[in-house]
């Protein structure tokens, strides 16, 4: 296990899970939790490495009228160069996880084939008109075989907001959680996260 600053960028990561792996799973959450092994019993029950980035409120910021590079903008450069760095030439499975979804979707545009696997978890879609016109073009832009998933009683990310996330994608699967664990009925990464292992690093169930 490791925690530590990322070279020559503001955010810290950590990696657990089998340390020698091939395959390698990144996970992108905002929240007091980012660090921490979603569920280490279905983590141990895989051959993956994963790479849990944690996040900021400020670092997802991409405001419309903001001048020049947004921290967004910034926070995805940095972390695709370090995605780059530690994926040694394999593609990746890429997790974003509710507010940073969008940041996920970026950064997959921005590596290609570098990402050949993509899981968008509760993620709300995107508030306004220019908002979603810059996001579609993002998924577009995306190949890579993707998973949507939420909960039909998220107050942020229920059927339609999956169901738009679909519709903007090349291959994508959409899949609701009839019930959580979150009193708000929020889906929680815990919850889902076998079948997001699953769809991230396929084929690595030792």
């Amino acid at each position: 296990m490791t925690r530590a600053a990322a070279p020559d960028a503001a955010f810290e990561h950590r990696s657990f899970g089998a340390p020698g792996a091939e395959r390698t799973v990144v996970v992108l959450r905002t929240g007091t939790a980012t660090l921490s092994d979603p569920h280490p019993d279905v983590t141990a029950r895989r051959d993956v490495r994963i790479l849990a980035v944690a996040l900021t409120v400020d670092d997802i910021d991409d405001p419309a009228a903001y001048r020049g590079t947004t921290p967004a903008e910034a926070t995805a450069d940095a972390i695709s160069q370090f995605i780059a760095g530690e994926g040694h030439d394999t593609p990746v499975g890429l997790v974003g996880v509710g507010a940073a979804g969008e940041l996920a979707i970026l950064i997959a545009a921005r590596l290609g084939a570098g990402v050949d696997r993509l899981a968008l978890v509760a993620v709300p879609r995107p508030e306004s008109e220019l908002g979603g016109h810059e996001v579609a073009e993002l998924l577009a832009e995306i190949d890579a075989k993707a998973l949507v998933m939420n909960a039909g009683s998220d107050p942020d990310a229920a059927a339609a907001a999956a169901r738009w996330f679909q519709e903007r994608l090349s291959s994508a699967r959409v899949e609701m959680v009839p019930r959580t664990s979150d009193p708000e009925g929020r889906l929680i990464l815990a919850d889902v996260w076998e079948r997001v292992l699953s769809h991230a690093a396929p084929g690595t169930v030792r």
